[in-house]
């Protein structure tokens, strides 16, 4: 099924000056799914659920330096965040 999401995530994916991606919207909407489908397109990827991995939130408790929390979300998933 395609959505409008995918448009606007593409194009998103593809602005040279892109920020970082807040996705906000009423539940059962395909939020997620949108989301991992677009993720799928990227050489790597970190999904961030506070609900299912609880101890990543003292990693906002203190510091909110970029470089930080690249570093200890690195760290914790195993998986490099290169910028881009």
């Amino acid at each position: 099924m395609k959505r409008n999401i995918e448009r606007q995530l593409l194009e998103w994916k593809q602005n040279p000056d892109r920020k970082v991606l807040l996705v906000r919207g009423a539940r059962q909407v395909g939020k997620t799914y949108s989301i991992r489908e677009i993720a799928k397109t990227f050489a790597s990827f970190i999904e961030v659920n506070f609900e299912e991995e609880p101890d990543i939130r003292v990693f906002f408790r203190d510091s909110l330096n970029p470089m930080r929390l690249c570093e200890k979300l690195a760290a914790f998933f195993s998986t490099p965040i290169v910028p881009g």
